[in-house]
């Protein structure tokens, strides 16, 4: 068995690469390789799997989870279950707001003007929607 660190997993699509000593190239490996059926966001999780030759170069299977980053927890344990849906612009700017006020040094007018500006990126990408009620 080979042992890596998931270097990066999208979660959305299920797939990621573990970057190990074992292997030339980042290793592939799917959420179905994973044993258990764990779910979440693998990213910086520690890993034991099976090194093998996939069509596009190397690939885990029998994916172990031995340990996940600090602070890592399976993604139903950290999302609402309305985060299957983009939030709303009020809980997009009341969410940035409660982070940013958690930075030091930050004052009212740079909150805003973060907060502002992020709003209006996540609109324009789709990743936040415009809020349904007044």
């Amino acid at each position: 068995m080979a042992k890596g660190k998931v270097r990066s997993y999208d979660e959305e699509r299920g797939f990621g690469f573990i970057r190990s000593p074992e292997a030339p190239d980042d290793v592939f490996f799917h959420f179905k390789d994973v044993v258990g059926g764990e779910e979440g966001d693998f990213e910086g999780a520690t890993v034991e799997f099976t090194l093998t030759d996939g069509e596009r170069g190397p690939k885990a299977s029998n994916v172990r989870v031995e340990s996940r980053r600090s602070g890592g927890a399976p993604a139903a344990e950290r999302r609402p279950a309305s985060a299957n849906r983009p939030p709303s612009l009020r809980e997009f700017r009341r969410e940035v707001t409660e982070i940013l006020l958690s930075v030091d040094g930050i004052g009212s007018t740079q909150i805003r003007a973060v907060r502002d500006y992020l709003s209006d990126y996540g609109l324009d990408r789709g990743f936040v929607v415009e809020d349904t009620r007044r």
